[in-house]
């Protein structure tokens, strides 16, 4: 009997891209923001592409898929804010989880909370997302220029038990006490209202999105869901190159 072959990241960790905000290990109170959108859509790409872009401890998911996430707030603690992130789709040991490769936010306090807290290293941009009769669009532009536009269509209402949505957390690449570590985003969702519908990428500007070999090729899943999201403090930190199977996933100590 063939013994089974796990598939790792060929990216040298010591090549990845790290956080320049210091990260807020003091922050230990839950952020409550109500009535949240979030609108996540999942597509394929190339296996070669996502073992390029993982470093050795990842797992790439099978198929290879990136993921698209745009988070909408009128108001809250944080004020009215877009952030959009894309990653990556992989796992740690058998959790799955995504690989952050850009993030976008349009207001300065949001995205000060995201980087110190999380370690979304957000470029500052204009984000939209908003859900019209016909479909749910996410679009980033910076300095006037166009770099993604995603959108759901032929939506349906999930309901009952089953609407809900399951969402990979983000890992950043962060430095905690002078080590380069991957800290996994924390949050808790209460689905109010949840859409399914048929994503497409209009426009996908590879290169602007931090990975030029980054290109989704088939649609898998859209998805729109009003939420109240609880923002955890962060718990778990991952060594880049230790696999967590072998070690390499931690606690954070405070």
């Amino acid at each position: 009997m063939n013994t089974a072959q796990l598939l790792y990241g060929q990216r040298d960790p010591t090549t990845l891209s790290v956080c320049d905000t210091q990260l807020d290990l003091d922050a230990t109170d839950a952020v409550v923001i109500a009535d949240a959108e979030i609108f996540y859509s999942l597509f394929e790409l190339p296996m070669s592409v996502a073992e390029h872009a993982l470093p050795t401890s990842l797992h790439p998911s099978i198929p290879a898929l990136l993921g698209v996430t745009f988070v909408h707030a009128n108001d809250g603690p944080l004020g009215a804010f877009d952030l959009a992130y894309v990653g990556v789709a992989c796992r740690t040991g058998i959790k799955p989880r995504h690989l952050i490769q850009s993030a976008f936010c349009n207001s300065t306090n949001a995205l000060d909370f995201f980087s110190s807290r999380y370690g979304f290293a957000c470029a500052l941009a204009e984000v939209n997302c908003r859900e019209t009769y016909d479909r749910v669009r996410g679009d980033v532009c910076v300095e006037g220029n166009s770099i993604l536009d995603v959108t759901i269509t032929d939506c349906i209402p999930l309901v009952g038990a089953g609407a809900t949505i399951k969402y990979s957390p983000p890992l950043n690449g962060c430095n905690i006490a002078g080590t380069t570590a991957l800290v996994q985003f924390e949050a808790a969702y209460e689905f109010k209202r949840v859409l399914r519908g048929k994503p497409q990428a209009i426009c996908f500007s590879s290169e602007s999105l931090g990975n030029d070999r980054m290109h989704p090729t088939h649609a898998v899943a859209g998805s729109h869901a009003i939420v109240d999201l609880h923002l955890l403090p962060v718990r778990f930190a991952l060594d880049p190159a230790l696999p967590a199977e072998a070690g390499g996933a931690r606690k954070i100590q405070r």
